[in-house]
C-alpha cells in the first residue's frame, strides 16, 4: 500500500511536469497577444503628394512667398492629408514656370481654370470641381468710384496675370497698363494716385488694405470690369486624386465651410455690385 501510494504520488508529480512542459511548448509556438497589438500599431509611410503652388502672397487665399505655407488652400490640403492619409508636399514656382512642370513631376497644380487664357495643353488637363470662387474686382479710390472704361487713363497690372476682360477693353479704350510685381505694388500705386485702378482678387484686396491699416481706403468700382471665377485644383498624371478630392468636400463641407469663415472669405459678388452686373 504504501509503496502504491508512493507511486501514484511519483507518477501524478511527472505528470504535471509533463503537463505543464508541453503547455510551454505550445506557448513557444503560439503568437503572444502582446506581439499581435504591436504589430497592429505600426503604420505604413504616408504617400506624398506634390502640389504646384504659385510662389507669391495671395492671402487670404493662399501664401506661399518667401517661405510661407499659409492661407486657405494650405490649410484645406491640410485637412485632405488628415482625412485621407496623404503627406502633403506643397512645391512654390514662379508663375509661369508652375504650369508648365505640371507634366513633369507635380501631382496637382493649384489654383488652375481651363477658362484662363495662354495656359499648356488645358486639354491634357483634369479639373476638379470648384475650392473656392475669387473675386475679381477693379480697386479705385472712393473718389473714383463712379468712373466707367472712358475715364480710366492707366491700370496697374499684376505681372504673370492675365484680367481679360481689362485686356478686351484695351482695344477699344485708351488707357495706359503698368506692369508690376505684386498685389501690394498694385494697390500701392492706386493709393498715391499714380494710376486710376488695378484689378485685384477682393478678398486678397481687403487683406491687404487690413494689414496695411488702410481698410476701407480703396473701393470697388462697380462700372469696372468684375469676373467671378472658380479656383481648381488640375492634374495631368493622377486622374484619380481629383475624384478622391472632390468626394473629400463632399464629405468634409461642414469642416470646409467653417474653414473659409475663418479667413473671411467671401465668393458672391458684393451687393452694391448686383445693379451694375
Amino acid at each position: 500500500m504504501i509503496l502504491c501510494s508512493w507511486q501514484w504520488i511519483f507518477t501524478s508529480k511527472h505528470r504535471r511536469q509533463i503537463n505543464a512542459g508541453f503547455a510551454m511548448l505550445a506557448w513557444s509556438f503560439a503568437p503572444p497577444a502582446l506581439s499581435q497589438q504591436a504589430a497592429n500599431l505600426v503604420v505604413q509611410q504616408p504617400v506624398e503628394l506634390r502640389v504646384g503652388v504659385q510662389q507669391l502672397d495671395y492671402y487670404p487665399h493662399y501664401d506661399f512667398s518667401a517661405g510661407n505655407k499659409r492661407g486657405y488652400f494650405a490649410e484645406l490640403m491640410r485637412l485632405f492629408g488628415r482625412s485621407t492619409g496623404y503627406q502633403i508636399r506643397f512645391v512654390p514656382l514662379p508663375v509661369k514656370r508652375l504650369y508648365q512642370e505640371l507634366a513633369d513631376g507635380l501631382d496637382l497644380v493649384y489654383p488652375d481654370n481651363p477658362a484662363w487664357p495662354n495656359m499648356p495643353e488645358p486639354d491634357k488637363k483634369v479639373f476638379s470641381d470648384p475650392v473656392v470662387f475669387s473675386l475679381g474686382s477693379t480697386l479705385v479710390l472712393p473718389a473714383h468710384a463712379h468712373f466707367s472704361l472712358h475715364e480710366v487713363r492707366s491700370v496697374a497690372l499684376i505681372h504673370g496675370y492675365t484680367p481679360t476682360k481689362w485686356l478686351a477693353a484695351s482695344q477699344q479704350y485708351r488707357f495706359e497698363m503698368v506692369d508690376v510685381a505684386d498685389t501690394g505694388a498694385a494697390l500701392r500705386l492706386v493709393l498715391k494716385g499714380r494710376v486710376d485702378a488695378t484689378p485685384v482678387e477682393l478678398n486678397v484686396a481687403q487683406a491687404w488694405l487690413a494689414q496695411q491699416q488702410q481698410a476701407g481706403a480703396l473701393v470697388v468700382a462697380p462700372q469696372l470690369p468684375f469676373t467671378q471665377l472658380p479656383f481648381l485644383l488640375s492634374t495631368i498624371q493622377r486622374p484619380e486624386l481629383i475624384a478622391q478630392f472632390n468626394q473629400f468636400q463632399l464629405k468634409h463641407a461642414a469642416e470646409i465651410a467653417a474653414l473659409k469663415k475663418r479667413f473671411a472669405l467671401q465668393e458672391n459678388r458684393p451687393e452694391v455690385l448686383q445693379a451694375n452686373r
